[in-house]
């Protein structure tokens, strides 16, 4: 039987540390179990960690384009009672219907379809639904486009908005199909979140 002494442990190749430890548990062989488990906790403390990938740019504008989008929601939450149970209570008869969630799991922006489908570079919404109408305000960013570039978007039924054009005629939607027919494009996030609460009102009386 060979003498496993610390020297020789020290002196094994990881995969051959392992064996050892594995043969040493199967044979129930305490205290040299201890000694390969040490020797690997000693290995593992002085192996460099890899250090955390950097956050792109871009994700970096998505993130707080998403932090900015939920913060709006939790202000207009405070302004309207958009909880589930009232959207459910007011859309008694409605077939199909399902509840919208304000914000995503993550308590940031919701990611549309677009982002998903790897169409555009970004795509964060929030949403309310209630009956058959759903609206919405969202961040868009082409692919290969500046940041700069991005817009934001009010998207509800045309009835809803003053001035609103087809979200078709105003971005390309990839020939996906969209939560309702009408939207209105801003450069800037106040501006668009007004124009959210405006319809908001309207679909939340």
């Amino acid at each position: 039987m060979v003498d496993w002494t610390d020297d020789r442990i020290g002196e094994l190749s990881d995969s051959g540390l392992k064996n050892l430890l594995a043969n040493a548990e199967r044979k129930s062989v305490d205290d040299l179990v201890a000694r390969c488990q040490a020797e690997l906790e000693k290995r593992n403390a002085l192996k460099p960690r890899k250090a955390a990938k950097a956050r792109t740019g871009l994700k970096d504008f998505e993130h707080e384009m998403s932090s900015q989008l939920a913060a709006i929601g939790r202000r207009m939450a405070e302004k309207y009672d958009l909880s589930e149970e009232t959207a459910k209570a007011k859309s008694a008869g409605v077939k199909g219907f399902r509840a919208h969630k304000l914000v995503g799991g993550d308590g940031l922006a919701k990611l549309g379809g677009l982002q998903r489908a790897g169409f555009v570079a970004v795509d964060r919404y929030i949403s309310y639904r209630r009956g058959n109408d759903i609206v919405s305000l969202g961040v868009f960013l082409p692919k290969n486009q500046d940041m700069s570039e991005h817009k934001f978007f009010v998207i509800a039924p045309q009835a809803m908005l003053d001035g609103g054009a087809p979200v078709d005629a105003i971005r390309d939607n990839h020939g996906q199909k969209q939560s309702a027919d009408g939207a209105l494009m801003f450069d800037d996030l106040e501006a668009a979140a007004a124009a959210f609460d405006k319809v908001l009102a309207t679909i939340a009386a």
